[in-house]
């Protein structure tokens, strides 16, 4: 069935099949043009960004047709290449994942290293608080034991305010700091440095505190810290990892922020007697996080952003260490292909990536850097709900950020000590207990070791299975595990109830931190276009953060109210809420690069929803036919003999 061939190459981009849904064919921009074309604009991208100091032109041309075709096959035909450059390219491929990562080079693990260390700087200011609720109430004068019936609700309100007061001032200003940031301190290192500062002299303030005030106030200014590290650490670690090892290194964030958590739950066993010193060790992941941040190499996508081209290329050859500057020069060519391919469709809705119309093959436009200095914080923010491949990209960062905190973890994560303290003590037990406070701090320890060592497990199946697959295994386990764990406070046994509980938190942290916990951040750093990035992660991290603040507030009150048992239950419901959604608004962004992701949310949100229908209808057997695959290389299409310029029933 043939089309219009002079259909705009976005319309030729999708293929309509039987069941009324579209499906998405994924293309390299260089492949619109012949290798004669991309040579010509290599050589002129090569002139106009003065690059001739940096390599010579016959390299770079030779790295523009390797991006063009990446087909072991197809790299015979590029005309000169050499061994060395022949072997780089055949050794990407070589090995599975975990090869590939530890054969990449000292620098990009200098920059993995300062990622994990603001990641474990966020886990431990997490897990000093959990602790420090044990002995600070009592020092600054608060009862706020909920199983003890004669606790007076302004204790509680107040102590959930001390809590909450981080996570509302992170979502409410922390992250929006990570655009202005980026812009007016020397990029990602610079922004990550300035939250660094905050993380390291408010943890020492708070040490220092007489009163509720003081230490409400310290944990609001460590909220600036904890929101802008939470926007800008992702987003830096998914723009300078390669490819095929992103979602592996990205989940660096959430693996080292699990560790962090469960550092300063060891912390807070060893000096269990002083509140103070469980805030205050905090300082030293903040301390090296400072001394790792000028040693490392800035974004390269954020270099592009600024026109610094030449920089660029020397961070993607730090970053890459290859024995040639060809992968670099590659990395180079193609990133700033399709951001500029990126820049023309969300001005226009389509891809000119070589519209004649457009004044030319894109690669010889500086569109984006133009877009940039003509944008401000304000239209990059509307731009988030007023164009539609940026509105469906904030809906999943969105809905996949909010389903964090509801489905409970972060109900035990503030509350751990203080709800094992109450099981271990029973309802009804007001007294202070010395021994149950430490055993509490030990089973908290614990969660922070589960919660550590099964984001591990993630690590071999988010590249190779998906964000998806991981999603779909964690909600509807997390679910039934934090009920159960809430219909324990039932049991009168109190060996039985404190051991069965234990178990079913255990449980519920197994299916968390392989699926919900590490998949949430680094899908929200992927989706959004590099222009948006900034002002997209912040506005997915502020919903992360609020929304954890919101429950740091209401949890106590929520747990005072419907005792442990009610509250565990309704959060089990709000899994299940959350697992539909993601089903039906979430999209599989594993294997692309961060630009081909256009295409992936090129497709209507309501079409996405179709497609699901039809899986759910198949797999129920209400129908016979398999859907096909939502997304498909074009490449592929092509070696099936599908002509991209015709529509075509799959």
């Amino acid at each position: 069935m043939s089309g219009d061939k002079t259909m705009p190459p976005s319309e030729r981009n999708e293929y309509t099949l039987q069941n009324h849904y579209p499906q998405i064919l994924i293309d390299n921009p260089l492949r619109q043009q012949t290798p004669r074309q991309t040579g010509e604009d290599a050589r002129a991208f090569h002139s106009q960004h003065n690059l001739e100091d940096v390599v010579d032109v016959e390299t770079f041309v030779r790295a523009a047709l390797a991006a063009r075709d990446p087909d072991p096959e197809a790299y015979r035909n590029i005309q000169g290449l050499t061994y060395i450059e022949r072997r780089e390219l055949d050794k990407e491929g070589e090995g599975g994942i975990l090869h590939q990562i530890l054969h990449l080079p000292r620098d990009y693990w200098i920059n993995l290293a300062t990622c994990c260390f603001a990641a474990i700087t966020q886990g431990w200011d997490q897990s000093s608080i959990n602790g420090a609720n044990l002995g600070w109430p009592r020092e600054f004068g608060l009862n706020v034991n909920l199983m003890d019936p004669t606790t007076h609700a302004h204790d509680v309100w107040l102590f959930a305010i001390v809590n909450a007061s981080t996570y509302l001032s992170a979502g409410i200003v922390g992250c929006w700091l990570s655009d202005p940031l980026n812009s007016h301190f020397y990029g990602r290192r610079g922004a990550l440095f300035t939250a660094g500062l905050f993380s390291f002299a408010t943890v020492i303030g708070a040490a220092y505190t007489q009163s509720w005030k003081t230490l409400l106030l310290c944990r609001i200014l460590l909220g600036f810290g904890m929101g802008a590290k939470a926007s800008v650490v992702p987003i830096f670690a998914s723009e300078t990892a390669p490819r095929a090892t992103r979602g592996s290194l990205v989940i660096s964030w959430q693996l080292m922020d699990a560790f962090g958590i469960f550092l300063g739950f060891a912390a807070n066993i060893v000096v269990y007697d002083s509140w103070r010193k469980m805030v205050a060790a905090a300082f030293i992941p903040a301390l090296l996080l400072l001394i790792l941040v000028p040693l490392c190499t800035e974004s390269p996508r954020w270099l592009l952003k600024k026109g610094r081209y030449k920089d660029a290329l020397n961070a993607f050859a730090r970053l890459r260490g290859a024995s040639t500057p060809l992968l670099a020069c590659r990395d180079l060519y193609y990133t700033h292909v399709q951001i500029q391919s990126e820049t023309k469709y969300l001005n226009t809705g389509r891809y000119h990536r070589n519209d004649p119309a457009s004044g030319g093959p894109v690669i010889s436009h500086d569109d984006f850097q133009r877009e940039v200095e003509m944008s401000s914080y304000g239209s990059r923010f509307l731009q988030l709900f007023t164009i539609p491949r940026i509105r469906r990209a904030s809906v999943s960062a969105f809905v996949i950020m909010i389903a964090q905190q509801t489905c409970g973890v972060n109900v035990l994560a503030f509350l751990s000590s203080t709800i094992f303290n109450d099981a271990i003590q029973g309802e009804g037990n007001a007294t202070q207990n010395k021994s149950a406070e430490k055993k509490a701090l030990w089973f908290s320890f614990g969660i922070g070791l589960a919660n550590f060592f099964f984001t591990w497990l993630a690590m071999g199946t988010i590249d190779s299975k998906g964000r998806r697959y991981l999603l779909h295994f964690s909600f509807p386990n997390m679910a039934w595990t934090l009920l159960a764990a809430g219909l324990c406070f039932l049991i009168d046994n109190d060996d039985l109830r404190i051991g069965l509980h234990i178990l079913f938190v255990f449980l519920f942290f197994v299916a968390y931190s392989g699926g919900e916990g590490p998949v949430a951040f680094i899908l929200s750093s992927e989706v959004f276009p590099l222009v948006n990035r900034e002002v997209g992660m912040s506005f997915a991290v502020f919903w992360n953060l609020f929304g954890a603040g919101i429950l740091a507030l209401v949890s106590p009150i929520l747990a005072y109210a419907l005792t442990y048992a009610g509250l565990l239950g309704l959060f089990a419901g709000l899994n299940l809420v959350s697992w539909a959604a993601v089903f039906f608004l979430v999209p599989e962004t594993a294997q692309f690069e961060l630009e081909d992701l256009n295409s992936i949310f090129e497709i209507r949100t309501l079409a996405h929803i179709k497609y699901r229908f039809a899986v759910l209808k198949w797999v129920f057997r209400l129908t016979k036919d398999e859907p096909a695959p939502l997304y498909i290389w074009a490449s592929e299409q092509r070696s099936r003999g599908v002509d991209m310029n015709e529509r075509g029933r799959i």
